[in-house]
């Protein structure tokens, strides 16, 4: 089964043309017939925009990304490894979260109170919610918060740092290695534009870490060395928050090693940018610059959001009689402003599928393509696994029923 169609118009388009956002219902033929209408849409209501010139970027390696897709947008010596200073943090906050453990309090050590650098001015005995550190951490780029973080949650910061590493290359920040969990420079401490940039995708995805990066100021409940309760007022290092009205995100950092630095987000419309700059000391400008050239020039058109249904399937000689098709992925994809007359989606899909069926079995496919080439692809997969139909597994789930009815009447 293949329906062609424009990308993202289900969601771009749907609500002017009356179009549902959910196709599980929908059968084949009236998904190419709106997929159709889709396209003839498209063609009346945007017209092509020339892309404008890259914008002349000052950094020593910088990047800006679709969150979205991931999709690289422009790149400066992206993947050079280069010292980060407190955009370390965004690994340090991410790892804190989801511990899962942010109403726990925690008690501070000479160490932490004692790192060097820029400071929530901790004090040795205090005691401070994990939540409350973390907003610290990023917001006023505590050092003495994130060894606090790292003793509290592995026992030590040298622990603490092993789980770092490790989450680093789970997240597929291969370029990344880090020596400490607040960034203070030290030998075999670096990362690149394109790994903070794909962290702080990845962080921007957790609700807590999103609320956090994007406050300007805040204030915590602060219970002195003796116990006593004020308030503590903390105020984002980030200045883009209140220079660039879309930015939400996400952290500074500076060292003589690595100059000043900033990973940033922006969220304009249905899009989602993110930007990194190292060692520039025209940071601010620098970071607008590109955000802004890649709104202005880039478009995001989401055909289907990550574990949608798309609609079902039959299933022959299955116990259940469909299957859910399932896009594996944000079938998404970011095309140029001058481009998007040109890009078109295909769904290629199966007519019916023979049981068994497993989870996540892949069963058709998304694909983008601009100009008639295909540029990217999402699988479509299995919602639920599906026996087959055997006399077997029917006498079986027939005795399993049985067993169950005489259980719940006490018989056995």
């Amino acid at each position: 089964m293949l329906v062609t169609g424009k990308p993202g118009l289900r969601r771009a388009l749907g609500a002017s043309l009356g179009l549902p956002l959910c196709l599980s219902k929908m059968n084949f033929c009236e998904l190419k017939i709106r997929v159709f209408l889709f396209i003839l849409a498209a063609a009346l209501l945007l017209p092509a925009v020339a892309l404008a010139a890259q914008p002349n970027i000052k950094a020593s390696a910088a990047i800006l990304m679709d969150a979205k897709t991931g999709q690289i947008l422009y790149e400066k010596k992206a993947h050079n490894k280069l010292a980060p200073a407190s955009t370390t943090k965004i690994l340090t906050a991410i790892i804190a979260i989801e511990s899962g453990r942010l109403d726990e309090e925690v008690t501070i050590s000479a160490r932490a109170a004692g790192t060097a650098g820029s400071s929530m001015h901790l004090q040795i005995g205090q005691k401070i919610l994990l939540r409350e550190l973390i907003t610290g951490l990023l917001l006023r780029s505590g050092n003495d918060a994130a060894v606090a973080i790292a003793e509290y949650l592995s026992g030590s910061v040298e622990n603490f740092v092993i789980s770092m590493n490790s989450k680093a290359q789970e997240l597929g920040a291969y370029n990344s290695h880090f020596r400490n969990p607040h960034g203070l420079t030290a030998a075999g401490h670096y990362s690149s534009a394109f790994d903070l940039a794909w962290l702080a995708r990845y962080a921007m995805l957790n609700p807590v870490f999103a609320e956090i990066v994007s406050t300007r100021q805040t204030n915590i409940d602060w219970l002195d060395t003796k116990g006593r309760e004020h308030d503590q007022q903390l105020r984002n290092t980030n200045k883009l928050l209140w220079m660039l009205e879309d930015a939400n995100g996400v952290k500074t950092g500076t060292t003589g090693e690595a100059g000043p630095c900033l990973v940033s987000s922006a969220t304009r419309d249905n899009q989602k940018l993110i930007a990194v700059v190292l060692h520039d000391h025209t940071r601010w400008v620098d970071s607008m610059q590109l955000l802004n050239w890649g709104f202005s020039n880039f478009r995001l058109f989401e055909y289907a959001s990550q574990g949608e249904i798309l609609t079902v399937l039959p299933v022959e000689r299955g116990l259940k009689p469909v299957v859910d098709a399932v896009s594996a992925d944000e079938a998404a994809l970011v095309v140029a402003v001058d481009q998007y007359g040109a890009a078109t989606v295909e769904v290629e899909l199966q007519q019916t599928i023979k049981a068994p069926v497993y989870q996540g079995q892949k069963i058709g496919e998304i694909i983008f393509f601009v100009n008639g080439k295909a540029m990217k692809t999402t699988d479509i997969i299995a919602g639920q696994e599906v026996e087959e139909r055997t006399p077997a597994r029917l006498l079986l789930n027939h005795l399993t029923g049985w067993f169950k009815k005489l259980s719940a009447w006490g018989l056995i």
